[in-house]
């Protein structure tokens, strides 16, 4: 297994561990030009939800247009659930903090 997809294997674990996982289908994301999500997962926050969207990225940032397509993902899903959502840019190799949206 690749480092990065291992670094994915275990962060997602982590989350859904504590918080509701959500399966975002990559094929639906395409068909609206957006990008694929690595780990999604819904917690609630002052009683509401909140879809909270991760990008896990094991060695280099997510280049312009993959965070286009990214930020595409995150106005898509909270159109379509009508929801409040957060993107986060998680780096697992550097000592970098992670970006959010």
């Amino acid at each position: 297994m690749r480092k990065g997809d291992k670094a994915e294997q275990d962060i997602s674990f982590r989350f859904h561990q504590g918080f509701t996982p959500v399966l975002v289908s990559s094929l639906i994301l395409r068909s609206v030009h957006a990008g694929q999500i690595d780990v999604a997962y819904l917690f609630k926050i002052n009683g509401r939800w909140l879809l909270h969207l991760c990008e896990v990225k094991f060695k280099t940032m997510p280049s312009k247009v993959q965070i286009q397509r990214l930020l595409r993902s995150q106005d898509y899903l909270s159109r379509v659930l009508a929801m409040e959502t957060k993107l986060e840019v998680k780096f697992c190799q550097k000592e970098q903090p992670s970006l959010f949206f």
